[in-house]
C-alpha cells in the first residue's frame, strides 16, 4: 500500500509532462498563424522539448547519483513550469523557441530519473504493472490537452495551453515532493562495477532507438492528426476530439496490456500482432474516409498501447542495477535523438507534399522501425 501514494505522484508527474509536451500542438490553430510559421519551424518548437536531451542525457547518467533521483525530478518540475511560463510570456518567436528549451531541459531530469525512481522500486512481474501506471500519464495527459484546449486557446489565446500545462506541472511537483520522501543515497559501487559492458551499452542502443521509434510514432501523430483531419474538412475541435481517442484508449490499454506482459511467451507476439495492425492503421488514415477517423484512431491507440509496458521496461532487463543510472544515459540519448528530429522531419514532410498525409504515414513507418529494434533487442538479450 506504500506504493500507491508514489505511484499516483508518478501519474500525475507524467500527466503534467504530456500537457507540457503538447501545449503548442493545442494551440496550434491560433499561434501558427499569430507568428506565421510553416510546418517545419513549427514541428522544430515541438522537437525542441527533445533537443537538451541530446546533450544531458549521458552526463546526467553519470551524475545521477550525487544528485540524487527525487531532487532531480523537483528540478526538472521547476524548470518545465518555468519554461511554459516564458513562452507564454514572451509574446515572439524567440521566446517561444527559448521557453520551449528550458522545458526541454527539466524534461530530460524528469524523464531520465523518474525512470530510474521506478524501476529501482518495482522488480520482476510487479515492474509491468508500475510502468503501466509510469507510461499512462503521459498520453492521458495529451489526450485531456488535446481534447480540452484547442477550444481555449481559439476563446482564450494560444498562450493558455501553456498557463493550463504548467498549473499541471506545479501540482505535480507538490504531489510528487510529499509522496516521495528524500531517501538515503546509494553508496559508490567498487571500482570497475560501474561501467557498462560492451553488450550493455549495444542493449541500450537498440531499447533506446526503440523507444525513440515508438515515441516517435505517437508524437507525430497527435501533432499532424488533426492537421490531417482539419485539411479534410472536420472542425478543430472535432479533429482534436478524434485525435484524443488515440490516448484515451490508453486508460483500458495499457494496463491490460501490462497484465498481459507479466505471463510467460506472451510479450514477443502481443508485440509483434499489435504493433503490425496498429502501423497499418496509421497507414491507411489518410485514405479512409473521415467519419471513420475517430474509429481508427481509438482502434490505433488501444493497439499501440497494448504492449507499450512491453517497450517501457527494456532498460531494467538490460542494465542491472547498480549500473542504471548510467546505462539509461546511453539509452536515452538514442530517444532524445529521435524525439528532438522526428518532429522537425515530419513538418518538413509536410511542407514538401503540401499536406498532412505524408507526417502521418511516417508516423506508421516508424511503428515499424520500432518493431525490428524490437526484435533484435530480444535476441541481443537471448544470447
Amino acid at each position: 500500500m506504500a506504493a500507491l501514494p508514489f505511484l499516483a505522484a508518478v501519474f500525475a508527474v507524467r500527466a503534467a509532462l504530456g500537457a507540457l509536451f503538447q501545449a503548442p500542438g493545442a494551440a496550434a490553430a491560433v499561434l501558427v498563424p499569430e507568428f506565421g510559421l510553416d510546418w517545419t519551424r513549427f514541428g522544430t518548437l515541438v522537437g525542441l522539448f527533445w533537443f537538451p536531451g541530446l546533450v544531458l542525457a549521458f552526463p546526467l547518467g553519470l551524475a545521477a547519483r550525487r544528485l540524487g533521483d527525487r531532487a532531480g525530478v523537483l528540478l526538472g518540475l521547476a524548470l518545465l513550469v518555468a519554461g511554459a511560463l516564458g513562452a507564454a510570456a514572451g509574446g515572439s518567436v524567440p521566446a517561444l523557441f527559448a521557453g520551449r528549451l528550458l522545458m526541454g531541459v527539466g524534461t530530460v531530469l524528469v524523464i531520465l530519473l523518474l525512470t530510474k525512481m521506478v524501476q529501482d522500486r518495482f522488480h520482476g512481474p510487479d515492474l509491468f504493472p508500475a510502468m503501466a501506471v509510469y507510461v499512462l500519464g503521459w498520453p492521458i495527459g495529451i489526450a485531456a490537452t488535446q481534447a480540452l484546449l484547442p477550444g481555449v486557446a481559439l476563446a482564450l489565446g494560444w498562450q493558455a495551453p501553456f498557463l493550463v500545462a504548467a498549473a499541471a506541472g506545479g501540482l505535480a511537483f507538490l504531489a510528487l515532493a510529499l509522496a516521495a520522501r528524500p531517501v538515503p543515497r546509494a553508496p559508490a559501487p567498487p571500482p570497475g562495477a560501474g561501467r557498462l559492458t560492451g553488450r550493455e551499452v549495444r542493449l541500450m542502443c537498440l531499447a533506446g532507438a526503440c523507444w525513440a521509434a515508438v515515441n516517435g510514432t505517437y508524437m507525430v501523430l497527435v501533432t499532424f492528426a488533426p492537421v490531417l483531419l482539419a485539411e479534410r474538412g472536420l472542425g478543430v475541435a472535432e479533429a482534436g476530439f478524434a485525435t484524443s481517442l488515440m490516448s484515451w484508449v490508453n486508460v483500458v490499454a495499457v494496463p491490460a496490456g501490462a497484465m498481459l506482459a507479466r505471463r510467460a511467451g506472451t510479450t514477443v507476439p502481443m508485440a509483434l500482432a499489435c504493433i503490425g495492425a496498429a502501423a497499418a492503421l496509421a497507414a491507411a488514415l489518410p485514405f479512409a474516409h473521415t467519419g471513420l477517423a475517430a474509429p481508427i484512431l481509438a482502434l490505433h491507440g488501444l493497439l499501440y498501447a497494448l504492449p507499450i509496458t512491453v517497450f517501457s521496461a527494456l532498460p531494467a532487463i538490460a542494465v542491472p542495477p547498480e549500473r542504471r543510472a548510467l546505462g539509461l544515459g546511453v539509452y536515452f540519448v538514442w530517444f532524445y535523438a529521435g524525439c528532438t528530429g522526428f518532429p522537425p522531419l515530419a513538418g518538413w514532410l509536410a511542407d514538401r507534399s503540401g499536406g498532412a498525409s505524408a507526417p502521418v504515414l511516417f508516423a506508421a513507418a516508424l511503428l515499424v522501425v520500432a518493431l525490428a529494434l524490437f526484435l533484435l533487442f530480444r535476441r541481443g538479450v537471448a544470447r
